[in-house]
C-alpha cells in the first residue's frame, strides 16, 4: 500500500441542535478538515438517551449552508427507511445546495430497521444496497431510467441535469460492518465507511474484504480509495477530561455491537480477549446495558483507538489508524458541551492535523 495523505473529517449524529451543527460545520472548515463534515442519521431510538432525532437531510442542509469548500456527507442513512427514488431526489437536492460537494453514505442502520415490518430474509443488506445504489446513480445521471429489480422498481423520465449545471455522478459510499457488505463496497461503491469502534486491526480486515470484492469483478481500486471510519474523538489539553468524554460512547457502541451485529470481528480485531466483553453481556442480560460506562477502561478505549486525550495522544492514535489504511477518519466528536466539541475540532486542527504523516 503506497502512502496517501489522509482526509480527516468530522461527523455528528443528527440529534444535535441545528444551531450547534452549523457551528461545528464552520469550525470544521476553518480547522482545515479536508475530509469534510458528515451527519449520521439519528433514528427515534436515540430518544432513549434524551436526544431528539432529526432528519439527516435537513440537518446536513444546515451544515451545507454555512460551508463553502469541504465535502458534505451522510455517514450513513439507510435505504430501508426511504424508497431509493426518494433517496435519489434528496441526494440530488443536497448536491445542488452544496454546489457539488455531497457524498451519499448508505448502510443498513440496524438501530432504525429493527422497528420496520420488513422481511429481512428477502431484503438482505447486499441486495437492498445493490439495487438502491443502481437507482440513485440512474436518477442522478439525468438519462431516462427504468429499473425492475427483485426489491424495487421505478420508471424515471430524463432531464438534462448537466445543462442546468448539476452533477450527473454523485459519490456513493457504503457503510459496512460485515464482510459481505465490505466486499460489496469494493465491487460497486466509491468508498467504504467503517463503524464506530474501528481499530487498526479492523481497518486491515475491512480493506482486505474491499479489495477482494473488487478483484472478484475485475475492478482495480486506487491506492487512495476512500476507507473511512467513525472514530470517537475528544481532544483537550486536559487528557483525563477528554478520555472521560468518550468513555460512555465507547460503552454504548460495545453494547450495540453485542446486541445487533452478528459479526464479532469488530470486537476481536481490537486485540482484547473475549472475556473482556463478559461484563457487558451480563449487563444486557440484567437489563442494565444503559449503565456500562464504569466498565470501559482506558485500555479498552485505546484498543479501539478512540482518539481521546491530549493533542500528542490524539496524534499518536490517529497516526496508527492512518498507517493501517484508514485514509478518511471521521471524528465523532463527543464532548460534554457545545464548547467542548468546538474546542476538540479547533485543537485537532491546530495541533494534530499539521503533524500527521501520510499513511504507511
Amino acid at each position: 500500500m503506497s502512502g496517501t495523505q489522509a482526509k480527516v473529517g468530522v461527523i455528528f449524529k443528527s440529534y444535535e441542535p441545528l444551531s450547534a451543527i452549523q457551528a461545528y460545520a464552520r469550525q470544521t472548515e476553518e480547522s482545515g478538515c479536508t475530509g469534510g463534515f458528515w451527519i449520521a442519521e439519528a433514528y427515534h431510538w436515540f430518544r432513549k438517551y434524551g436526544h431528539e432525532s432529526r432528519g439527516c437531510f435537513t440537518t446536513l442542509a444546515a451544515a451545507a449552508m454555512v460551508t463553502r469548500d469541504i465535502p458534505i456527507g451522510l455517514g450513513i442513512t439507510s435505504p430501508y427507511m426511504r424508497h431509493p427514488t426518494i433517496l435519489a431526489s434528496e441526494s440530488n437536492a443536497m448536491d445542488e445546495l452544496s454546489g457539488g460537494r455531497f457524498i451519499m453514505g448508505l448502510g443498513a442502520g440496524k438501530v432504525g430497521t429493527e422497528y420496520l415490518d420488513l422481511d429481512m430474509e428477502k431484503f438482505t443488506a447486499v441486495k437492498t444496497h445493490t439495487e438502491a445504489i443502481a437507482m440513485i446513480r440512474g436518477v442522478a445521471s439525468g438519462e431516462p431510467f427504468s429499473y425492475d429489480g427483485e426489491l424495487f422498481r421505478c420508471d424515471m423520465p430524463g432531464v438534462d441535469r448537466q445543462a442546468r449545471g448539476l452533477r450527473t455522478e454523485i459519490p456513493v459510499y457504503i457503510g459496512a460492518t460485515g464482510p459481505y457488505m465490505q466486499r460489496l463496497a469494493g465491487k460497486i461503491a466509491d468508498g467504504v465507511l467503517l463503524p464506530g469502534l474501528t481499530s487498526p486491526g479492523f481497518t486491515r480486515y475491512a480493506r482486505e474484504k474491499c479489495w477482494a470484492g473488487a478483484a472478484a469483478v475485475g475492478r482495480e481500486l486506487p491506492a487512495d480509495f476512500p476507507v473511512g471510519g467513525v472514530i470517537l474523538t475528544a481532544c483537550s489539553e486536559d487528557g483525563a477530561k477528554a478520555k472521560d468524554a468518550t468513555r460512555s460512547y465507547v460503552g454504548t457502541y460495545i453494547i450495540n455491537k453485542l446486541r445487533n451485529i452478528k459479526n464479532a470481528v469488530i470486537l476481536s480485531s481490537s486485540g482484547l480477549p473475549d472475556e473482556t466483553w463478559e461484563p457487558f453481556r451480563a449487563a444486557i442480560t440484567a437489563g442494565t446495558e444503559d449503565n456500562v460506562t464504569h466498565l470501559v477502561s482506558d485500555e479498552i478505549q485505546r484498543a479501539f483507538t478512540a482518539i481521546s486525550g491530549t493533542p500528542d495522544e490524539c496524534l499518536e492514535i490517529t497516526q496508527e489508524l492512518l498507517d493501517a489504511g484508514l485514509n478518511t477518519p471521521l471524528l465523532e466528536v463527543c464532548g460534554a458541551s457545545e464548547e467542548d466539541n468546538l474546542e476538540t475540532i479547533r485543537l485537532y486542527g491546530e495541533a494534530v492535523l499539521p503533524r500527521l504523516k501520510p499513511g504507511a
